[in-house]
């Protein structure tokens, strides 16, 4: 099967030209003599254009096959155990329910510059891409000058285009509802571990503010990751340090809570008799480890599967406008809170 790179490579231009002519019939990115190239090239190796229609025809569009990606935007998504997979999952079986094809896929944004990413996704002719963890203007730039879709899932992004969709919890105001009503509330010495710009934190200092309670900062354990060894790593270092343990600390994400319990329980801490811990996501290993955590679930088979219907009603047509999809979180009792 003729691909839009081997063309390239024969005409001697970037895929995203040639797709740019081929599937957009954009007349400026090239000659009218480079263009002609690019067409006779078409025709001469057996390429298949994908038929396009008019504003006319857009309402009598018939059904066919639409070509979506998903891309983990950090790598550290990857160690974050089942959080992202369920997610994939979600989005790879309403996929194949809903007949789209899945022709690209990333699980490691190193890999790609902006500008070779987009090379990858025009060349496997991907017309919305399903973004998962660490948004990135550069890259999200790229992607809509090349005319793709973008669907933010499950994540709190750090950068939001108002023209992208969203499918994901409301971080702050699901964590405000917790803290106020199951942690916060419960105890007079509690501590938080994780990344300090989330607003996942900026809801756990409020919930102190709206219930009269004063933030400890001793308690307060900042790291920049989201993974169990550098969670471990801070936990270690605060051991270190003389003064009372937190009665309570609510971990960013489930992988950080296991990476302090490890720690806490290597120092014969007991948990949660001497110290209680909350997570946040509800991954897979959150019910296996001992004791099992307490966390507050989000729903990411769902999300994965929201955002691929997000996808299809854009590519659709149904809309021309970007909208947002906010699930409820769920508060999973365990052991360890």
């Amino acid at each position: 099967m003729v691909t839009l790179s081997e063309i390239a490579k024969k005409a001697n231009v970037s895929v995203t030209t040639v797709s740019r002519v081929v599937n957009y019939n954009d007349t400026s990115v090239c000659s009218e003599e480079m263009q002609k190239l690019i067409w006779s090239l078409v025709d001469s190796m057996g390429y298949k254009v994908k038929k396009r229609v008019n504003n006319k025809q857009e309402q009598k569009k018939p059904d066919r096959t639409f070509t979506i990606a998903y891309v983990l935007g950090t790598a550290s998504y990857v160690m974050q155990q089942s959080y992202s997979y369920a997610i994939i999952k979600g989005i790879e079986s309403e996929a194949i329910r809903r007949g789209a094809d899945i022709t690209f896929t990333c699980l490691n944004l190193d890999l790609y510059t902006p500008e070779m990413l987009g090379e990858k996704l025009v060349a496997a002719s991907v017309e919305a891409v399903i973004w998962v963890a660490g948004t990135s203007e550069a890259y999200f730039e790229v992607m809509e000058r090349l005319g793709i879709k973008i669907t933010i899932a499950g994540i709190e992004p750090g950068y939001y285009p108002e023209d992208v969709d969203y499918v994901g919890i409301d971080f702050y105001a699901e964590t405000l509802r917790w803290m106020k009503t199951r942690f916060v509330n419960q105890f007079e010495r509690v501590g938080y571990i994780g990344p300090k710009e989330l607003s996942r934190y900026q809801a756990f200092v409020d919930a102190h503010g709206i219930l009269d309670k004063p933030v400890q900062e001793e308690y307060i354990l900042e790291l920049e990751g989201w993974t169990i060894e550098e969670a471990k790593t801070v936990m270690q270092d605060y051991m270190t340090r003389e003064g009372k343990l937190p009665e309570a600390i609510f971990a960013a994400c489930d992988s950080i809570a296991l990476g302090a319990m490890t720690v806490l329980k290597s120092q014969g801490i007991q948990i949660p008799d001497q110290v209680r811990v909350l997570g946040f996501d509800n991954i897979e290993m959150a019910s296996y480890f001992v004791p099992e955590l307490t966390t507050i679930e989000v729903p990411t088979y769902k999300i994965g599967v929201m955002a691929v219907q997000a996808a299809l009603s854009r590519l659709r047509g149904e809309r021309d406008f970007a909208v947002r999809y906010l699930f409820p979180t769920q508060y999973i009792e365990r052991q360890s809170l």
